[in-house]
């Protein structure tokens, strides 16, 4: 099987912890998709549900009566939907904060049981993982960005399907549209996007012009791939700071990188002598680098033969890595059980 660009890249940098790179690089895809088959879903349950009470209709004209009516009906919708958002976008954070720090995870717990070691056993990393993913995802709710809060953002993009709803119903009304007319389109709206409906429907896009978007669910997938993969970015830059073996963060174009931008140059740069697209966990630029951004975030690690004869030496004498042992003192020294 023919690998692609970005993937031997990735299995290059990773060398021995290629099986962990690979394995959280699938399972953040899998993640974004998944997410974005539920978001759909969501919407399209959603509009349907406006649907079928603007069938209930029939041939009837779509008027302003029933507009008053079907507007008292979206504004309880967007509320059901905002609340499956949120709980959507909690589970998602978790996952993908945990699927982040999975990486620097199994390399410190393949490294402590290559070493025999009983002062940092297994349990004691896999606790100090799961600290530091909820602490993570703590941290995150409570950052804002352009003003918002992650919940904030999340009923921004409620409030704009409201207002898109809106802009169509109400110029159904001015076309003198019939309910179950009205009803037809919206469904084909969500399930295909407003291009489909360009030649059944001419002098309604007309009208609404550039107001709504091609897809009713195109703002919430946006904030979604968004933070989520600002989300994992926090995860591997977190699981960096508690791994010693750390050397610094890389990042690598995706395969689906489709034309010349930011990422050309955060990728392609090497201002720090460690490597081209690696930087400094203090320097490491913000990501995601722009929305549905999918350049590859890994954390440059120490051999695992370095990491393990650090850990041995280290046993025998604290003293002979302070760094090991400032480490150990930080993540583990009051840890209990």
């Amino acid at each position: 099987m023919t690998m692609d660009k970005s993937t031997l890249e990735l299995i290059t940098v990773a060398g021995e912890y290629k099986k962990w790179a690979l394995e959280a690089r699938k399972k953040f895809i899998d993640l974004r998709l998944k997410q974005d088959d539920e978001i759909r879903t969501m919407y399209i349950n959603i509009t349907r549900n406006i649907t079928k009470e603007i069938r209930k209709g029939n041939l009837s004209d779509f008027n302003k009566v029933r507009l008053k009516q079907i507007l008292k009906q979206l504004t309880q919708e967007i509320k059901i939907l905002n609340e499956q958002l949120v709980f959507n976008f909690d589970e998602y954070l978790n996952k993908n904060v945990e699927t982040a720090t999975s990486y620097s995870k199994n390399i410190l717990i393949n490294a402590v049981e290559t070493a025999q070691t009983t002062k940092v056993t297994k349990t004691m990393i896999q606790k100090a993982f799961y600290d530091i993913n909820i602490k993570t995802v703590e941290a995150y709710y409570t950052r804002v960005k352009d003003g918002l809060f992650l919940s904030d953002r999340i009923w921004s993009k409620c409030k704009k399907y409201r207002e898109d709803m809106k802009v169509i119903l109400q110029t159904a009304v001015a076309e003198g549209q019939d309910c179950v007319k009205t009803a037809k389109m919206l469904d084909k709206y969500v399930l295909k996007g407003k291009k489909t409906l360009v030649d059944e429907y001419p002098n309604m896009i007309k009208r609404i012009g550039n107001r709504v978007p091609q897809n009713i669910n195109y703002e919430a997938l946006r904030l979604a791939r968004t933070e989520m993969t600002s989300a994992y970015g926090d995860g591997v830059l977190a699981s960096a700071m508690i791994n010693p073996a750390t050397i610094g963060i890389q990042f690598m174009l995706s395969m689906a990188h489709p034309h010349t931008d930011i990422c050309d140059e955060i990728c392609g740069e090497d201002n720090f002598g460690l490597g081209k697209g690696v930087y400094p966990i203090n320097e490491a630029p913000a990501y995601p680098f722009h929305p549905h951004c999918l350049c590859i975030m890994l954390t440059v690690v120490q051999p695992l033969d370095v990491l393990v004869e650090r850990l041995k030496n280290w046993i025998k004498n604290p003293m002979n890595d302070v760094p090991f042992e400032m480490w150990y003192q930080d993540v583990y020294g009051n840890m209990s059980f």
